[in-house]
């Protein structure tokens, strides 16, 4: 084990550092409050995307808008709807998510992750279960979003085909973070 899961656990703050800080934007990571980390700071995509299946797409959006920020008004339900058809997935904005292929629930969770005002996005194997194909659009996906909306994408992958479309790839040997592009 290289210490992955445990970086992801701890940017999470899930676990705390044995030692140090981790400070973002100025700000010690342990004093910000989880519920502002999750809306407006750090955002999260899962390998095994943790939809609820007997929701909808749109309505997994809006439940998580409502988690992370403690309300959901018009305003949510407009950027869930742009962030459906910014992923593709708009025509499917009313169906339940466990009708929709591996692919699609990925970016349904995506889009669920985006929901916030969060400027970083953790993800964990994003397309471990996913075929070429998947991988190749949630790694273009994500790219754009890296670029387009200035989103800081940290995603961990032993993928080659997926880490491709990385700016800079950390390698992680021995617990040790090495810097290779």
């Amino acid at each position: 084990s290289s210490g992955k899961t445990t970086l992801f656990r701890i940017l999470a703050r899930e676990l705390e550092p044995d030692a140090g800080k981790i400070v973002i934007a100025g700000k010690d990571l342990a004093s910000i409050p989880p519920r502002e980390l999750r809306a407006s700071v750090m955002c999260r995509i899962f390998q095994d995307y943790l939809l609820i299946p007997f929701l909808s797409s749109l309505d997994n959006l809006l439940l998580a808008a409502e988690i992370a920020t403690g309300r959901s008004d018009k305003e949510d339900k407009k950027r869930a709807l742009e962030l459906l058809d910014r992923v593709g997935l708009i025509e499917h904005a009313y169906r339940n998510v466990d009708l929709l292929s591996g692919g699609e629930q990925q970016r349904v969770a995506i889009a669920r992750a985006l929901m916030g005002s969060a400027r970083i996005l953790l993800a964990d194997e994003p397309t471990g279960a996913l075929d070429r194909d998947n991988t190749e659009h949630i790694a273009l996906l994500l790219a754009d979003l890296a670029h387009e909306e200035g989103l800081i994408v940290i995603a961990g992958t032993h993928d080659s085909q997926f880490a491709a479309h990385a700016d800079a790839i950390v390698r992680i040997s021995g617990h040790q973070l090495i810097l290779e592009s």
